[in-house]
């Protein structure tokens, strides 16, 4: 078909579909796996993913938890449904499970890569970003705020994707320790996957220290979120704020909380992402909890929109809220390691098993997206598996070479068969799939 198409509508044409299919579609031709490959293709297809919504809505999420007997962490891929079913491609393989002692923090998961970081039981400054989808990864090169250069520090991160560079960043915000606590300003560095390395920001440097080892972060309007706090000299008092990192301005910005945030104990409050804006949970202890309060800023910017939503009970012994779903429940975790799902409405507060069993603060959930990124940046990580970035050999090395001509264009034609199939799906709700 290409032979008779302008290679830009093609282009055009593969930008819109879904990255697992291209990765079969590079067997097509030489020229479709040398168009694919390229890093001015994977670029536009991973802008293209971002912007655009589907012709079919994707309702799948992404499950990550720790399992005790296996002793490592499993990922699955569900569709958001009423019983949570597993998707086709519901086993991803993990294939760092020597590198961490117990786990991974997953510091966010963009535009089909994860950011991984080795902190939570001790840190070792391993950092990577790693396409599950391909099974490519990048190990981040070290930082200059390190224990070697600091001394005694502690850090936090953010990850996500900068539309306006179409690249994908990560901030790292350190803060070294004295005798009298943690010094402001803190020594701020972002890592640009197209650069390779780390930059040091000198100036806006924020004047709000975040909490040490429970922070989560909220990637929201290409911003990341943290609960900060800062102290009120005039009144003796720390005070809570959102404190949020531009990663196309790469400026830091503040968001004042409803005021029944404001004084509470920092280590009880986390953000989250829901309903396309900022929220905070609030819990009433961060150990054996009793319950928790979600909080939701309506209108993303406009700090007077924050709302109350519901307080969830914890006391049947649930544990931690993990993500809010598309039909206005919630998925959360119990003491004992079982996720669950819960909803809040009152006239029904009913809670629902799911039949994922884990650790509850092991648990990430977020929504599942596919992208071809890292796929010539990246290091293959396979552990027997096939590699996706070389073209699979199809036919028998006996097999004579008719049949092996013939059995090629026959796979060759299935390959355009699919190409069109999606090529619809992707056109379906589009008056001009070319523009």
């Amino acid at each position: 078909m290409s032979d008779y198409m302008p290679e830009e509508v093609v282009t055009r044409i593969l930008a819109r579909v879904p990255a697992k299919p291209l990765l079969r579609f590079r067997c097509v031709s030489k020229s479709w796996k040398s168009l694919i490959s390229s890093s001015d293709f994977i670029s536009l297809h991973t802008r293209q993913a971002f912007l655009s919504e589907p012709a079919v809505p994707d309702d799948r999420v992404l499950v990550r938890h720790y399992s005790k007997p296996q002793r490592t962490e499993l990922y699955s891929v569900h569709h958001d449904n009423e019983d949570f079913t597993v998707a086709s491609e519901a086993k991803i393989d993990f294939p760092f499970r020597r590198l961490a002692q117990f786990y991974f923090r997953i510091v966010g998961f963009s535009n089909g890569l994860l950011c991984l970081s080795d902190d939570i039981f001790g840190y070792t400054n391993v950092i990577m970003l790693w396409n599950p989808l391909i099974r490519r990864k990048i190990t981040l090169p070290l930082p200059r705020a390190i224990y070697k250069n600091l001394g005694p520090f502690m850090f936090v991160l953010g990850f996500g994707y900068d539309l306006k560079s179409n690249d994908f960043k990560v901030v790292r915000i350190a803060y070294d320790q004295s005798d009298s606590g943690y010094n402001l300003p803190p020594i701020v560095e972002v890592f640009a996957l197209s650069a390779g390395n780390w930059r040091e920001i000198e100036v806006n440097l924020p004047q709000n220290w975040i909490i040490e080892h429970f922070w989560t972060q909220a990637y929201v309007n290409g911003k990341v979120h943290w609960v900060a706090y800062r102290l009120n000299v005039e009144e003796y008092r720390t005070e809570n704020l959102i404190m949020a990192f531009d990663l196309s301005n790469e400026v830091f910005e503040e968001l004042l909380l409803p005021d029944a945030l404001v004084v509470e104990c920092p280590i009880n409050l986390c953000t989250s992402v829901c309903k396309d804006s900022i929220a905070v949970l609030h819990y009433d202890k961060h150990v054996e909890t009793g319950c928790c309060t979600i909080w939701l800023m309506q209108t993303y910017g406009d700090v007077k929109s924050w709302s109350k939503m519901y307080t969830v009970d914890f006391e049947g012994g649930l544990g931690r809220i993990l993500s809010f779903r598309k039909d206005g429940t919630i998925l959360l975790t119990a003491r004992d390691g079982d996720l669950y799902s819960y909803d809040p409405n009152p006239r029904i507060q009913e809670i629902k098993y799911i039949g994922i069993l884990g650790t509850k603060d092991s648990f990430f959930v977020d929504r599942y997206t596919e992208s071809l990124a890292l796929l010539i940046d990246g290091e293959q990580v396979l552990e027997g598996l096939p590699n996706v970035a070389e073209s699979d050999s199809s036919g028998d090395e006996n097999e004579g070479e008719d049949d092996r001509v013939e059995a090629n264009e026959l796979w060759k034609q299935s390959m355009m068969v699919e190409f069109l199939k999606a090529l619809l799906e992707q056109t379906t709700m589009m008056q001009d799939p070319f523009v």
